[in-house]
């Protein structure tokens, strides 16, 4: 049995959706968890108010090795997942996007190379970096085909980690995670968060283009367990990529009658289909995670309707949520 107590770890992008739900998970753990955060992060500790007393915070900025290094210096495990998230947010400052998810990455790496520190590194990457999939499922041994501002710049980090790690030894492993789903989500422009936050207030969930795009949705706490099974097992992990996948597809037309099913059953609402033009969307992707749980014996465990469940039972009990996206959305220059 893996031993996390008082295990140095720690988590760039805790703030984010996925940071947060792992950060929790390590303090469960009672792993010695710190955090590294923007000071100026519009996002804000929002989501890990309740374990703010419980982790040691780092604050800087990515894009800033200085400030990373007293973060780094002693950790054995870094989860690093500090990253410009959203694909819309990409496309309008492109140029930031590289900054932050590719030189931030350097950044991180070349700490590590620069101290005496030699901690495993979980990177977080992302399955838009296959971009549009020669085949279905993917496996992990696709090519990487990515177009956009985004899902290049996550291309160009994991090329970053894999460069230092068989370069200069940098253990490290590269996670490429479908579309997350769950509570903490300030992400209004993503699916599940925004068609759910509509049905709550008993509106129509908005299609943006025509429904028919594909995906393959995870719950956020099984994508967690995923991350902390690699790092329990470096010897098996390091240098792989591992894809944390469902393989269910399921059409965003699907994803948003289904929500109705599960939020507004008795109601006679229906989706709202824009039709628009999404430049650079991925029409058709779902993954393969026969690797993981062959190397790591790790599997998805909550099916999607569940998994909604959960997610619409989280939104329902913190309504304050909803102010926090419209901030969130509000100071980085989006809208609905």
């Amino acid at each position: 049995m893996y031993k996390w107590d008082e295990k140095p770890v720690l988590v760039t992008g805790a703030t984010g959706f996925i940071g947060s739900w792992l950060t929790e998970s390590l303090v469960n753990k009672n792993a010695n968890v710190s955090v590294f955060v923007k000071r100026d992060d519009p996002f804000g500790l929002y989501s890990i108010e309740h374990l703010k007393d419980n982790v040691k915070i780092f604050y800087g900025d990515i894009r800033d090795m200085n400030s990373l290094k007293d973060a780094i210096r002693n950790q054995e495990i870094v989860f690093h997942l500090a990253a410009v998230t959203q694909v819309i947010q990409s496309k309008m400052d492109p140029k930031e996007t590289f900054e932050v998810n590719a030189l931030g990455t350097l950044n991180v790496l070349e700490s590590i190379r620069t101290s005496n520190a030699n901690p495993f590194i979980v990177h977080m990457s992302t399955d838009k970096v296959y971009g549009e999939p020669k085949f279905v499922p993917i496996t992990e041994d696709h090519p990487l085909l990515a177009k956009s501002p985004y899902d290049v710049s996550k291309v160009a980090a994991e090329k970053i980690v894999i460069s230092y790690n068989s370069t200069y030894g940098i253990p490290a492993t590269l996670i490429r995670p479908s579309n997350n789903i769950g509570g903490r989500d300030a992400n209004i422009l993503r699916a599940v968060p925004n068609f759910l936050i509509a049905l709550i207030n008993n509106k129509s969930p908005t299609i943006r283009g025509n429904g028919k795009h594909v995906r393959d949705y995870i719950y956020v706490e099984d994508t967690v367990n995923g991350l902390l099974k690699v790092a329990e097992n470096p010897s098996k992990s390091n240098g792989e990529a591992f894809n944390f996948g469902t393989g269910r597809p399921t059409t965003s037309l699907e994803l948003a009658n289904l929500l109705i099913k599960l939020v507004n059953p008795n109601n006679n609402i229906a989706p709202v289909i824009l039709g628009k033009e999404l430049v650079g969307e991925i029409d058709v992707q779902y993954l393969s995670s026969e690797k993981a749980k062959k190397v790591l014996g790790w599997e998805p465990t909550v099916p999607l309707e569940e998994a909604l469940v959960k997610a619409i039972a989280w939104y329902k009990e913190n309504t304050q949520w909803q102010e926090i996206m419209k901030s969130v959305a509000y100071k980085q220059g989006l809208s609905q």
